[in-house]
């Protein structure tokens, strides 16, 4: 399953894939439309049903003006999955 698959099914660009076979999907809180970490792992399962949670959670940080949506120093929700 390719990356340019994964991002057509989830409908976003919000993802990236690791060396270790994992995938990242994440999304800004300043985007989030009342989503949590929970809810983004059922549109994860629900537009891939192969896929496997590795993990789910929150990346806190102080606002700072100009960061780049899923980098350390912006605040998201992410999933990380594995495709079987």
């Amino acid at each position: 399953m390719t990356l340019a698959y994964i991002k057509e099914e989830l409908g976003t660009e919000h993802v990236s894939r690791k060396k270790d076979g994992t995938y990242r999907f994440w999304v800004s809180y300043y985007y989030r439309h009342g989503m949590t970490s929970e809810g983004l792992e059922a549109k994860v399962i629900k537009a891939i049903p192969t896929a496997e949670i590795v993990s789910s959670g929150d990346h806190w940080h102080a606002f700072k003006g100009g960061a780049k949506s899923g980098s350390a120093c912006d605040s998201f929700m992410y999933v990380i999955f594995k495709v079987a």
